[in-house]
């Protein structure tokens, strides 16, 4: 059988002010990451008391309400979709790199009907 507890919320260090849109577990290390129409992606520590889970890092998309984002099979990286772009940002981790990706063609909500591409997860 599993255990289980109730923990605090994963992002009560930083909690979003709109819609939370997404949640994902990093694929190899101790983070979460949840998204927002605020605009945000933010990455959380989390510890196996679920007592607190420290803020790592938070990035605001200028203009970017994010619909949905997920880690690299990797893990080195994350890509960020949004409703009203036809484009989408790759955050390079190991960088701190944010990159815009423009040029994305087809039907508006294309990205997000698909199947993610097997190197994300």
């Amino acid at each position: 059988l599993l255990q289980m507890k109730k923990c605090s919320d994963l992002n009560l260090s930083r909690p979003t002010t709109d819609s939370l849109t997404s949640v994902q577990f990093h694929p190899s290390a101790q983070v979460a990451m949840t998204t927002g129409v605020d605009r945000s992606v933010s990455l959380f520590q989390v510890t196996w008391t679920g007592d607190s889970n420290p803020l790592v890092q938070s990035l605001f998309l200028e203009n970017f309400p994010v619909f949905r984002a997920r880690f690299s099979a990797d893990g080195l990286s994350l890509m960020a979709t949004s409703f009203r772009n036809k484009l989408f940002y790759l955050y390079h981790m190991t960088e701190g790199k944010v990159t815009p990706v423009s040029g994305v063609r087809g039907q508006c909500h294309a990205l997000h009907r698909r199947n993610t591409p097997s190197n994300w997860l």
